[in-house]
């Protein structure tokens, strides 16, 4: 089976609703690999994984100052 997560970029996957809408080129492509049960469980643990990914970032702001 091919690992159809490292296909798509991050940008995708961030606009991706995860419930298999018939826009999202993601959930087609999962839904013509592995048909339509097994590709939506698949679609979901992958996007699971990728938004994991997301929230390991260090978040950026400003610094405080002393006084």
């Amino acid at each position: 089976m091919p690992d159809l997560k490292k296909k798509f970029s991050r940008k995708e996957w961030k606009g991706c609703c995860g419930k298999g809408c018939k826009k999202c080129e993601i959930a087609q492509t999962y839904f013509g690999v592995y048909g339509k049960s097994k590709g939506l469980d698949k679609l979901s643990e992958d996007r699971k994984e990728m938004q994991a990914k997301k929230d390991g970032k260090k978040k950026g702001g400003k610094k405080q100052r002393k006084s």
